[in-house]
């Protein structure tokens, strides 16, 4: 394939199709009794973690997303097969990561009675605090928690889990400094923040609980709904 092929390849989307058809074979594999929505849903919510994964191994995470998914492309085209070798290292691991951090619940009173332990003002005062600073710090901050949660091996839930860390880290801040004290904090000692949210990432790592609550609905078309 020349050079030329590879890029008109890459711009009309090969490599985001190429993922989730890897992802769809490894899926389709597990010993589960999995219905084609099920299977479905599983890909589409395995595919961020994976594209993130790749992301990391290449050293392309600082890159903007469309040039991020144009390198990914080039290399999934030019060495399939060290691609594959990642993708199914990662999906090893992602497998463990789901039973260990997904939890599915059956009923609405579980639900309720996860959603009732959750104090609302912390996550609004999170809330505020990130609607303060620079998108471009929350989103660097975002992309350091996930780059340190797949160091640690947790390659599962990644948008949901750096999430939860960033806005739980930030409430323990507020809780302890004030709105005002924590947004001082933010702009003069950002190292402080980085650690704490390291040392949170530490807590998870050394944790087996599960951090994703998915309800199942009895719904061909949709069987799950995350509510965590």
């Amino acid at each position: 394939m020349t050079y030329f092929d590879i890029d008109i390849a890459c711009r009309e989307g090969f490599g985001e199709r190429k993922l989730v058809s890897m992802i769809q074979q490894r899926i389709n594999s597990l010993p589960w009794d999995l219905d084609l929505n099920e299977q479905d849903f599983l890909t589409d919510y395995a595919y961020q973690d994976l594209r993130y994964y790749l992301l990391y191994k290449f050293g392309l995470f600082n890159l903007s997303n469309e040039d991020a998914s144009y390198e990914l492309c080039r290399r999934i085209l030019r060495n399939e097969e060290q691609v594959t070798r990642i993708v199914n290292e990662w999906f090893n691991w992602w497998v463990i990561k789901w039973r260990q951090r997904v939890k599915l619940v059956f009923s609405e009173n579980e639900q309720l009675s996860n959603e009732s332990n959750n104090n609302a003002n912390p996550q609004a005062d999170a809330d505020e605090i990130l609607k303060s600073i620079p998108k471009n710090l929350v989103d660097k901050l975002r992309r350091e928690i996930i780059v340190e949660l797949i160091r640690q091996n947790e390659v599962c839930s990644l948008d949901v889990v750096s999430d939860f860390i960033l806005r739980t880290t930030l409430s323990e801040l507020i809780n302890e400094y004030g709105k005002d004290g924590t947004l001082k904090l933010m702009s003069t000692n950002i190292t402080s923040i980085r650690l704490r949210l390291l040392k949170k990432i530490m807590e998870i790592r050394d944790s087996n609980q599960p951090l994703v609550i998915l309800r199942v609905r009895i719904s061909p078309s949709q069987p799950y709904q995350g509510i965590s």
